[in-house]
């Protein structure tokens, strides 16, 4: 059954975000996730951190079922052209490495700085360093 949302319906992921003064921390997870919601959650992401003036991003997937390769590679673009010129370390907690690879991948050639940790403290020493 295919989800669709309507305006009352409540979000189909949740979304923690915390400022760490140098660097912006998101973790967002649910039961599973789809091209649209990752755009949804990666606007709340950006939103927020222009609002605060930070360009690095850590966020932590933690969605057990993800999408397929092919609709990555649609959607990969337009969320690529929101992180412009923002440094982004990526856990996925289900360690779904095709999609992670496939997504940085497409980041190459552009202004976004990305790079695939197993964990948040690797990918915390990473950010602060680049």
């Amino acid at each position: 059954m295919e989800y669709t949302k309507s305006v009352d319906d409540v979000k189909p992921y949740e979304i923690e975000t915390e400022n760490r003064g140098t660097y912006f921390y998101a973790i967002v997870g649910g039961l599973k996730v789809m091209p649209e919601w990752a755009k949804d959650y990666w606007r709340e992401i950006i939103d927020e951190c222009d609002e605060v003036g930070l360009e690095k991003i850590l966020i932590e997937k933690n969605f057990p079922e993800t999408f397929s390769t092919t609709a990555l590679a649609v959607a990969g673009p337009e969320i690529l052209k929101m992180l412009s010129g923002k440094t982004v370390a990526y856990v996925d907690r289900y360690g779904h490495e095709v999609i992670s690879e496939l997504g940085k991948s497409l980041s190459y050639g552009t202004d976004v700085k990305m790079r695939i940790f197993e964990n948040a403290e690797s990918a915390e020493k990473w950010l602060l360093a680049n």
